[in-house]
């Protein structure tokens, strides 16, 4: 017997698994029948559906003040710049808690990231300059990737319906939608340009996949990396060698230039400005790698196991019931994007929400797609087995009943295919539209959505908006950047806020990049009190600063001065009396408080009462009608009105106190900001005064268990400069008894408490 050498060996076993791994021959085309062009337009109507709702959704909300700096505000400074003065200049990062800042003097976007897309879309900025042509552009262009989905599934699945119940999936998916609604990113728009790739790439069309492939790369700096997968996966499985080898080389060669020329020529630092949320595990592309090939099973514990990692590829899988896992080999081309976010510090990379899932959705949906082709595939299978069972008791003896029969049973088979992918496309759908009801959704339906409203408020801002001069620098709060993004020079608060002509603040806004209101308010207020900046306005929670007026300085009603105190949160500044018209409630907002109530609270100077509360209780699990909550995430906003009956000559503290089952006290939130600015020694007596806490949970991540049973959410007065190792202390508040008559509350007279409300917390 002669041995076969080796090298013909191993050339047999590799033609053995070329033949096998050869899934995805040239398709055979479907005719286009009535029902397709029905199918299409169907597809075509929730486009234009999806494109109305999300368009007059996003531009509202950017009109009312709820788009960002980051990073809506980069992107139009960015390709406001491009138009009128040839370079992609921004100025606009988080000093705080990210790696983004260098200089006042701004950066260039490609030392951040690597987006030459940003240079036809500068083109647009000569019709409208306007950061709402940005969010426009992204709908639309997110919405068209409907068009694939359902070509795709249509030619995988064979069906027309299947087709559109995937494309309706797109567009339902909750990564989709997240990205789409987080301000506009370039890389948003990959989740229609890789969905195109893909289908021409399964279709076999060379010049439209080298065109959706270099769009795609042109979004973001690791989409090269993405498309290398897509190319080795085309040689693998479709066996398209020559086209597919040499947009790999495209691709690698890309991403090469863009790590080793581009940002090193762009990047102040030499590398990108975000890298260092990888700096843990090497310095570059190539150390990062080395560091999870060599320590694979730390990698497995603390990228993919923790909880939090763990949550978040959940978060990623089961709005499609978890049936892109029956297609590894479709998932696996998302390997590039899910290592960049699983690997992170930034948290928001592994949270599910913003943009850094949007090149991942095409590939979801791909793999959805041959999850369902593989359970038919399965099924009939098992169809197969069961009628050869089925045929052996039952000879026929006539030909023509023989051929009756196997009509038959292939008629019953088809019909359990197309029911079962209907079934498992359905259930896909339900899964996708219950991940967006409960997960930050952004349809009418969703937990916690609000239709974005114009207010009083909102109007106030606008006009302090057209007050700023075009060419002046201007630090201002994150939704407020937006609207003053058309200038060379404008920071997100605090950053440059002690260099920059005016500063923009907006007392009861988001006050992103701090964490806390405490940590914003003692840099707003080391700001005014600096002698740096003066007034130039302030109304209803809106100061505007301008550098080089007269200092406020400090109010003669001010609980502390500065110097006096560890910071200068509780100092109280010589504010316009406009500045808190804010807190005082309106006759019709008096007239619409959700639980009116009576309860007074004094001490031997003064006394105010407690006239109502408003209260918004959220939680992923919760049955309304029973009052019942799920203790572990219940978070609450509560709104308390307030009317002074004869000063208290001290300023006071809103104390909320959550009352558990087991009869102990623990402290729920005394995180109400305006008490910090518009402090109660201010309150007019008459006026109802209305004072809004911030979101807070009852249970902060990483404490203690809230007891399960009935817990009383209670409110207390205790003195603004109270310690907070001492905050619940039943001696430093102030007493509290109930007014007699109708609304009366429910006094806990012991503990000084007034209970508003309770909860079964289970």
């Amino acid at each position: 017997m002669v041995n076969t050498p080796w090298s013909k060996r191993l050339a047999k076993s590799f033609s053995i698994w070329q033949n096998r791994l050869y899934l995805y021959p040239r398709p055979e085309p479907l005719p286009r029948t009535r029902l397709f062009w029905v199918a299409l337009g169907l597809v075509t109507m929730a486009v234009a559906a999806f494109s109305v709702y999300f368009i007059i959704l996003l531009t509202t909300r950017h009109s009312v003040f709820l788009s960002n700096a980051e990073d809506l505000g980069i992107m139009d400074q960015a390709l406001w710049s491009l138009a009128y003065h040839g370079d992609l200049h921004q100025t606009i990062c988080n000093i705080v808690n990210d790696t983004n800042c260098y200089s006042p003097e701004g950066i260039s976007r490609f030392s951040i990231h690597f987006e030459p897309i940003l240079w036809p879309i500068s083109w647009l900025y000569y019709l409208w300059a306007d950061p709402r042509l940005l969010l426009i552009l992204q709908t639309l262009i997110v919405a068209s990737g409907a068009y694939p989905a359902f070509l795709l599934a249509r030619l995988r699945l064979r069906s027309d319906i299947a087709g559109v119940m995937i494309a309706l999936l797109y567009l339902l998916y909750p990564a989709q939608q997240q990205a789409t609604i987080y301000d506009f990113h370039a890389v948003t728009l990959t989740t229609s340009l890789l969905l195109f790739t893909l289908y021409f790439m399964y279709t076999r069309r060379t010049a439209p996949m080298f065109i959706f492939a270099l769009l795609s790369m042109a979004c973001k700096e690791e989409i090269p990396l993405v498309i290398a997968m897509f190319c080795l996966w085309s040689m693998v499985f479709q066996r398209r060698w020559r086209s597919s080898a040499i947009l790999l080389v495209i691709a690698i060669g890309w991403f090469c230039l863009t790590y080793y020329y581009i940002f090193p020529h762009f990047s102040p630092t030499g590398k990108p400005l975000l890298s260092e949320r990888y700096g843990s595990l090497g310095n570059g592309p190539g150390q990062v790698a080395s560091s999870v090939l060599f320590h694979p099973v730390d990698f497995v514990h603390r990228y993919l196991l923790e909880p939090a990692h763990f949550t978040y590829l959940k978060t990623l899988w089961q709005p499609a019931l978890f049936l892109p896992l029956l297609a590894p080999w479709v998932l696996i081309l998302s390997a590039p994007t899910l290592a960049l976010n699983l690997l992170s510090s930034h948290e928001g990379q592994y949270s599910g929400l913003f943009q850094y899932n949007a090149e991942i959705v095409p590939v979801l949906i791909f793999a959805t797609i041959e999850a369902v082709v593989l359970l038919l595939w399965l099924s009939q299978i098992l169809l197969d087995r069961l009628a050869v069972r089925w045929r052996k008791p039952a000879p026929v003896e006539e030909d023509g009943h023989k051929i009756v029969i196997e009509h038959e049973r292939n008629g019953i088979g088809r019909v359990w295919q197309l029911g079962l992918m209907l079934a498992l496309l359905g259930l896909t759908l339900f899964s996708s539209l219950r991940t967006d009801y409960y997960f930050h959704g952004a349809l009418p339906f969703s937990v916690d959505f609000q239709w974005p409203q114009e207010t009083h408020h909102t109007q106030v801002m606008q006009q302090f908006v057209a007050m700023v001069p075009p060419n002046a620098s201007i630090s201002a709060q994150t939704r407020l950047v937006p609207h003053l993004s058309h200038r060379q020079k404008v920071y997100l608060f605090p950053y440059a806020s002690d260099q920059a002509d005016y500063v923009l603040l907006d007392l009861t806004g988001d006050i992103y990049p701090f964490f806390t209101s405490t940590d914003y308010t003692k840099v707003a207020k080391d700001l005014l009190l600096s002698g740096q900046y003066g007034i130039v306005k302030a109304e209803d929670g809106v100061i505007l600063l301008k550098r080089g007026l007269p200092a406020p300085g400090v109010s003669p009603l001010s609980p502390v001065q500065p110097g006096s105190a560890p910071n200068s949160t509780n100092v109280l500044p010589n504010l316009p009396a406009a500045t808190c018209d804010n807190t005082v409630a309106t006759a019709q907002e008096i007239q619409s408080i959700q639980h009116p109530i009576r309860g007074t609270f004094s001490d031997g100077s003064g006394s105010m009462q407690l006239v109502g509360y408003d209260a918004t209780v959220s939680s992923k699990h919760i049955d309304a009608e029973k009052n019942q909550y799920d203790g572990t995430d219940v978070h609450m906003i509560l709104t308390t009105y307030w009317q002074v009956v004869k000063p208290i000559t001290t300023s006071q503290q809103i104390l909320f106190v959550t009352e558990t089952s087991d009869g102990k006290e623990r402290l729920a939130s005394t995180d109400v900001p305006l008490m910090n600015w518009c402090q109660s020694v201010t309150w007019k007596p008459g006026s109802v005064i209305k004072m809004q806490s911030n979101d807070f949970f009852l249970a902060p991540q990483g404490s203690a268990a809230l007891p399960k049973g009935l817990a009383h959410i209670s409110v207390a007065l205790v003195p603004l400069t109270q310690p907070s190792s001492t905050i619940l202390d039943m001696q430093a508040r102030l007493r509290v008894a109930a007014v007699k008559g109708q609304g009366s509350a429910d006094v806990n007279e012991n503990a000084r408490l007034l209970r508003l409300f309770e909860l079964d917390l289970t």
